[in-house]
C-alpha cells in the first residue's frame, strides 16, 4: 500500500494505490511447501440450525525459484477452498503464475504469465426485512437465524459466483549507465467474472409453470423462481515507458533524481444481464435467456508523469511533480434498465402477457419498469491534470518528518446504462504530515494527520439525479480528517536475554464528513417516469453535515505478544471497528424495514496466532484463530444485512529449503 503524494502511479489514487507483487525470477535458490486446514463456524441459531455441509477448509501453496548462470525461472501454485460468512457458501480458487527472466550485462527481460481460477457458492444477496414489518424487523431476523442463509433462502444454494483471470506481462530494464535506467513494460489481461442468483430469494429448482421473463414495452416482467445471470469482462492492454536520471545537477549546486513515464492503455467492458426460466439451475457457461441489460464500452488512456527528488541539503528533500491523464470513453448500449435488475413486486395477475395461453398462477412476480431496448451509442473524453509535492528531513536523531499533497483522480463508475455522459470525475486535494521514528530505545512509532477534500465523491449504491435517472450517486463535497499511529515497544532492548515481550497496536481515526450534498426522491404515488418527464415531482434532500457511507470513524488493532530466539511466538490481539453508515441519509439502526440502509453497529473482535520454527530445518508451524469469540455482528447492508465472518480456526506448515 503507498500513500501519500502518489504522482508516479494513477489515476485512482485518492486515497493511496495498491501494488500486488509476485516473485522475481532473479535471487536464491529456493523451493517452498506449504498447506493448512481449517473451519469456520458459520451454523444457524434456534430453528434455523443448519448442517454443515462443506467439511474442512484447506489452504496450499508451492512455489520454486532456480536460477542458472544469467537466466532465472520461478514457478507458483496457491490454492484454498474455504467457509464464507453464510452457510451457502463456499469460496475456491487455484492461482498459477510463472515468470522467466533474463539478465545481461547492462540490462534485463522478464516475461510473466498469472492464471487466476475462482469458483464460489456465494451471492451479493443477504437477510433483508419485509416492508410494512415495522422498524428492526430485518435486523431481529438477522439475529435469529445467525449464519443460516439457507434457512431464510434456500434457493441461495444455487448462487454461484465464477472468475477467470489471464494476465501476461514483458519488462525490460535497461540501465544505460550507474544513475539512469529505462524501464519498459507491455502487459495486458482478460477477467471473466460471471455470477448466477436467485431473483427476490425464490427456489429456482421449482419448475412452476416453465415460464420465462417478458419484455413488453418498457416493462420486464419476471416470474417467480428464476435465476439472474450477470455476465462481466474485462480486458485491458497495454504499454509503458520509465526513465530514471539519478544525480543530476540542479540550481545552485543542489543534486535532483528525475523520474518521468508515458503509458497508454486500451480497456474494455462487457456487461450483459440476463433471465433464466422457472425450473432452470442457471450454471457458469450460461448466457442465453431474457436479456434485460447490455453495454459494451471502451476507453483510450494516455498518462505521463514528471517528478523530481531535490535534494536541498543532506538530511531534507523536497520532490515536486506532475501528472496528466488523458481518456476517451464510448459505450454501446443495446438493452438496458436498472443495473441491479430490482423492481417492485406485484400480484401476478397483474404482471401483462406472461403468457397468454396459461391459466393464471399462484404467488408474485416482479415488474421492473423503464426497459430500454433502444440501440445507441455514447461518448466522451476527459483531461486532468494533477500536480503534487513531497517532502522528507531526516535531520532528527533515527527519526523522518514527512508530508505532502497531491491532487488524486477517480473516474467515475459508469456500469449504470442511464449514468450522464460526460459525467463528473472524483477530484481530490489530499494533504498529508507525519512523523516516523525510532529514536528511543524499544520503541518504534509513526504517526500521520490527513486530509482529503474531494469533489463528486462516488458512494456506494445507486441514487437518483435530478431527471430521474438511476446513476451510481456522488456527493458535491466531502471532507476527510484524521490520523492514522502506529506504535511497537519490545522488552528485549532493556532485559535482554532470548525471550521479548512486544506490545504493538494501530489506531485509524477518519472523521469523514459530507459538506455539500442533495438527494432527489420522486413523490409518491408517482413513479420514475413519471419524475423523468417532469423532474418537479422531485423531493429535494440536503445530506450536508452527514457522514460518509460505508467509512468507519474509529479502527483499532492492538496485540500483545511473546516471541523466543528459539524461533517460536504467541500473540493475542483485540480489533475494534467502529460503526458507520450505509446510506447518505444516516438511517439510524432499525430505522430501515428493508434493512439495506441504516446504521452498522460497531465490533471488538478477538483474535489468537502461534508460530514455531523446527529448528535449522526450514520448517515451521502455526495456529490460529478470528473472531475467537464466535461474536454474531453485521458486516455491511449491501442488499441487505451481512454476517461477519465467524469464528475461525487455521493451523498448517511452510517448509522451505
Amino acid at each position: 500500500m503507498l500513500r501519500g503524494t502518489v504522482i508516479n502511479h494513477g489515476p485512482l489514487n485518492n486515497h493511496g494505490v495498491v501494488n500486488f507483487r509476485n516473485l522475481s525470477p532473479f535471487g536464491p535458490n529456493e523451493t517452498v511447501i506449504g498447506a493448512s486446514i481449517g473451519h469456520t463456524e458459520n451454523d444457524g441459531r434456534g430453528e434455523a440450525k443448519s448442517q454443515d455441509r462443506w467439511g474442512v477448509s484447506n489452504t496450499r501453496h508451492f512455489h520454486t525459484r532456480q536460477g542458472i548462470g544469467n537466466v532465472g525461472v520461478v514457478f507458483s501454485y496457491s490454492g484454498a477452498e474455504a467457509d464464507g460468512a453464510w452457510d451457502t457458501e463456499r469460496l475456491r480458487y487455484n492461482d498459477f503464475y510463472g515468470a522467466i527472466g533474463w539478465k545481461g550485462i547492462n540490462s534485463d527481460l522478464t516475461f510473466s504469465v498469472t492464471h487466476f481460477r475462482q469458483r464460489d457458492n456465494y451471492d451479493e444477496a443477504n437477510i433483508e426485512g419485509e416492508e410494512g414489518d415495522g422498524p428492526g424487523n430485518a435486523e431481529a431476523k438477522f439475529f435469529s437465524i445467525g449464519h443460516a442463509k439457507s434457512f431464510e433462502n434456500p434457493g441461495a444454494n444455487y448462487n454461484t459466483y465464477n472468475a477467470d483471470v489471464t494476465k501476461l506481462q514483458l519488462v525490460h530494464n535497461y540501465y544505460v549507465d550507474d544513475t539512469t535506467t529505462i524501464t519498459s513494460r507491455v502487459y495486458g489481461f482478460d477477467h471473466r467474472r460471471d455470477r448466477y442468483q436467485n431473483f427476490e430469494g425464490e427456489d429456482p429448482s421449482d419448475p412452476g409453470d416453465g415460464l420465462s421473463a417478458e419484455i413488453d414495452g418498457d416493462d420486464v416482467f419476471v416470474p417467480e423462481g428464476v435465476m439472474l445471470g450477470r455476465l462481466r469482462t474485462y480486458r485491458q492492454l497495454g504499454a509503458e515507458m520509465r526513465a530514471e536520471f539519478a544525480d543530476r545537477p540542479f540550481i545552485g549546486g543542489l543534486r535532483q533524481d528525475i523520474q518521468v513515464g508515458i503509458r497508454y492503455e486500451y480497456n474494455d467492458f462487457t456487461n450483459k444481464n440476463f433471465f433464466g426460466r422457472q425450473g432452470q439451475i442457471l450454471e457458469d457457461g450460461d448466457e442465453t435467456g431474457t436479456v434485460v441489460f447490455d453495454t459494451d464500452t471502451d476507453a483510450n488512456a494516455f498518462s505521463t508523469f514528471l517528478q523530481s527528488t531535490i535534494h536541498v541539503t543532506n538530511t531534507f528533500n523536497v520532490t515536486p511533480g506532475l501528472r496528466l491523464d488523458h481518456y476517451r470513453v464510448s459505450r454501446l448500449t443495446r438493452a438496458s434498465t436498472e443495473e441491479e435488475g430490482e423492481g417492485e413486486e406485484e400480484d401476478v395477475g397483474d404482471c401483462g402477457p406472461l403468457d397468454p395461453f396459461l391459466d393464471p398462477v399462484d404467488g408474485e412476480c416482479v415488474v421492473i419498469e423503464g426497459f430500454d431496448g433502444t440501440r445507441r451509442t455514447d461518448s466522451f473524453d476527459t483531461t486532468a491534470v494533477s500536480p503534487g509535492i513531497s517532502f522528507a528531513y531526516t535531520g532528527f536523531f533515527k527519526s523522518t518528518i514527512y508530508g505532502g499533497y497531491h491532487r488524486g483522480l477517480t473516474p467515475h463508475v459508469l456500469r449504470e446504462a442511464n449514468a450522464g455522459f460526460p459525467p463528473e470525475d472524483e477530484i481530490g486535494d489530499n494533504f498529508q504530515i507525519g512523523l516516523r521514528s525510532t529514536a528511543i530505545r524499544g520503541v518504534t512509532f509513526d504517526i500521520a494527520a490527513f486530509h482529503h477534500n474531494i469533489e463528486n465523491f462516488q458512494v456506494k449504491g445507486a441514487g437518483t439525479d435530478a431527471a430521474g435517472n438511476n446513476v451510481y450517486h456522488t456527493l458535491d463535497r466531502v471532507h476527510i480528517n484524521g490520523f492514522e499511529v502506529y506504535g511497537r515497544v519490545d522488552s528485549r532492548p532493556f532485559t535482554g536475554g532470548p525471550l521479548n515481550l512486544f506490545f504493538e497496536g494501530n489506531y485509524t481515526l477518519s472523521d469523514a464528513k459530507i459538506k455539500k450534498g442533495t438527494l432527489f426522491e420522486c413523490e409518491e404515488p408517482n413513479d420514475a417516469e413519471d419524475c423523468q418527464a417532469d423532474p418537479s415531482l422531485l423531493e429535494v434532500e440536503s445530506v450536508g453535515g452527514n457522514r460518509v457511507p460505508e467509512v468507519y470513524k474509529h479502527f483499532a488493532h492492538l496485540t500483545v505478544g511473546v516471541e523466543h530466539r528459539w524461533g517460536w511466538d504467541a500473540s493475542v490481539s483485540w480489533t475494534y471497528r467502529g460503526n458507520f453508515y450505509t446510506d447518505e441519509v444516516n438511517t439510524p439502526y432499525g430505522g430501515d424495514e428493508e434493512g439495506e440502509d441504516g446504521l452498522v453497529p460497531d465490533v471488538w473482535l478477538l483474535s489468537a496466532r502461534a508460530n514455531m520454527k523446527l529448528g535449522d530445518t526450514g520448517a515451521s508451524l502455526f495456529i490460529a484463530g478470528d473472531n475467537l469469540l464466535d461474536k454474531l455482528y453485521i458486516a455491511d447492508r449491501e442488499d441487505g444485512i451481512k454476517a461477519g465472518q465467524g469464528r475461525t480456526v487455521w493451523g498448517g506448515f511452510k517448509y522451505k529449503f
